[in-house]
């Protein structure tokens, strides 16, 4: 049980700084650092978690499609395939796929039109223009560590305190090659990365860090949640008065709680995802939260499979 524990340390640690040195990590959670590289490098060897880099091109789509019979995990397949998807889930509920896409203006008629019809199995999809971004898992906290190791690692971490977008990204293109190669893995040594890309070791970090504090660049863990002792994945659809949205917009991005919050356009005024212990504790979960008062009606479903995860495909 103790070893367990200090894994999910660790883990909530690498999603904080996914390039956190093993000592650092070792430091903020009060282990012993050969036991944190010995068990870090294990999580990563075996796949449980993987370290990921990756920008958000556009504001993009949440798309909810139901299949036909039998055709729910092809069509997670298909739509987890495409570039432009951050994070596919197969789902109980109304829909028997929801994702996230980010699509830039110019390239919404041909996705829409073109792209999502021809997504083998899909029977029925509604895609639900995303206006502004809440919560992301970055983010995130789990609840392992504590609100002191948290803090220790955030400060050590160059990170921006907003999530840049579209246009606000403008790489060029030593900056795209880094992103390249650390989409791969994002804890490739700097002079991996400075062979990579052609210039020194000290560039690429400087370079690197540069994009980490503007935001444009994001280094995270991809886990799946059960590793952090969550074995229930919600994704809430909600529907809020027009004069409550604001109310709830603040309430939404207090909540650490929260893995994912966006504000939409359509029939729901938002779509969010949270992590609980075991689907029986939905419910308290819902009472402790305060946005929860500004809710008019909502939907729920239970996500049964992950086919695409912080842009990353399951295996």
């Amino acid at each position: 049980m103790a070893e367990n524990h200090t894994n999910q340390k660790i883990l909530e640690a690498l999603h904080i700084d996914g390039r956190a040195s093993w000592q650092r990590i070792a430091e903020a959670i009060g282990e012993n650092e050969r036991t944190v590289a010995r068990r870090g490098n294990a999580l990563i060897s075996e796949g449980i978690v993987k370290i990921v880099a990756f920008n958000v091109p556009a504001h993009g789509f949440v798309l909810a499609i139901n299949s036909g019979p039998g055709q729910a995990r092809m069509t997670s397949m298909a739509l987890g395939k495409l570039d432009s998807t951050m994070w596919v889930h197969l789902t109980t509920g109304t829909s028997d796929v929801i994702g996230a896409v980010a699509v830039s203006v110019n390239e919404q008629e041909e996705f829409l039109l073109d792209e999502i019809p021809a997504i083998p199995g899909a029977s029925q999809w509604q895609a639900f223009p995303v206006l502004c971004y809440l919560r992301t898992a970055r983010i995130w906290r789990p609840g392992v560590l504590t609100s002191a190791q948290r803090e220790g690692l955030i400060e050590s971490c160059p990170q921006a305190p907003e999530l840049k977008l579209g246009f606000e990204i403008d790489l060029d293109d030593e900056d795209a090659t880094i992103l390249k190669a650390l989409k791969e893995d994002g804890r490739k040594s700097y002079d991996e990365l400075a062979r990579q890309v052609g210039t020194s070791v000290a560039t690429v970090k400087r370079r690197l860090d540069r994009l980490r504090r503007e935001g444009k660049l994001q280094i995270r863990a991809a886990i799946a949640p059960c590793h952090l002792g969550l074995r229930t994945e919600i994704v809430m659809w909600l529907r809020v008065r027009d004069s409550d949205i604001e109310h709830a917009t603040q309430a939404l991005v207090g909540d650490d709680t929260i893995k994912y919050a966006v504000r939409i356009a359509g029939n729901w005024t938002f779509v969010l995802k949270f992590d609980v212990v075991d689907r029986h504790f939905v419910d308290a979960f819902l009472r402790s939260r305060e946005w929860t008062k500004y809710v008019d009606s909502s939907s729920m479903s239970v996500v049964v499979a992950t086919t695409k995860r912080n842009n990353t495909r399951s295996t």
